[in-house]
């Protein structure tokens, strides 16, 4: 733009300057032709129209002196500064255009999640069986009379309420006596038998719960702690009682920890 405007102001003041000369010519064969005082008019005339014509071409010679000072103005006030910012936004575009034009990638679907299988769900702990664990005959000579007396009236008789009553007397024996390892050891080896002969009773309800009772502390004190639990249920089971005030059911609850505590 600035070249375009010196040339401009180069060709404005040469048409300027040739016009005058024209004028010039033309004013000076018309005084040819005319009386003295308008030739001294159209002389002044002239002057005036020459003089400003070198007004003018002094101006644009000042003007082009202007123009070509501001053309050597260092690089980074002209227009050097414009063509490096040029690159730049050319560079930021090129940079741009892949960003742009490259398609995003799908994100990748997550897996679904596998459904988490139902848990099974938990089986009832079976109620502790009684151990049957019959008593094998063996020495029997460490017994005393009362035991050696019962267990020959149980293993003598026939009938139902006298088996039970003799082998109920061969407990309660062992278990006044359960100081002594074998009567501990025997009478609660008879858990399995007495339980036999009692559920052949005739009416198994209408009995007292003494023979679970002895059993019960019997098995507890050799260590067999289920065995002792699942005598209590049979007991409960029945309906008979132990004589006591929490029963049975407060009998387990002993027993339980003293399972517990063995346990430790």
């Amino acid at each position: 733009m600035k070249y375009i405007a010196i040339i401009l102001l180069v060709a404005l003041g040469v048409y300027l300057y040739k016009r005058a000369q024209r004028l010039a010519e033309e004013e000076l064969k018309q005084d040819l032709n005319t009386p003295v005082e308008k030739e001294i008019f159209d002389s002044a005339s002239a002057e005036d129209i020459q003089d400003e014509s070198h007004a003018f071409s002094g101006d644009t010679a000042k003007a082009e002196k202007v123009e070509v000072e501001e053309v050597s103005t260092p690089a980074d006030e002209g227009i050097s500064f414009e063509t490096k910012e040029a690159p730049k936004v050319q560079a930021e575009v090129v940079k741009s255009e892949p960003e742009t034009d490259t398609p995003a990638e799908p994100e990748p679907e997550p897996e679904p999640e596998p459904e988490p299988e139902p848990e099974p769900e938990p089986e009832p702990e079976p109620e502790p069986a009684v151990e049957d664990t019959p008593v094998v005959a063996t020495d029997e000579s460490w017994q005393n009379a009362k035991l050696s007396q019962a267990l020959s009236d149980y293993r003598g008789s026939t009938g139902k309420a006298v088996k039970h009553q003799a082998l109920l007397g061969a407990i309660a024996e062992c278990y006044k006596q359960r100081k002594q390892l074998e009567y501990s050891a025997y009478g609660a080896g008879l858990t399995a038998e007495y339980l036999s002969v009692f559920a052949e009773l005739e009416s198994p309800s209408s009995e007292k719960g003494v023979g679970f009772m002895h059993l019960s502390t019997l098995l507890n004190d050799n260590g067999r702690f289920d065995s002792a639990i699942g005598v209590c249920q049979k007991a409960i089971e029945y309906g008979v009682l132990d004589g006591t005030v929490t029963g049975f059911e407060g009998r387990i609850t002993r027993i339980e920890k003293a399972k517990a505590k063995a346990a430790k």
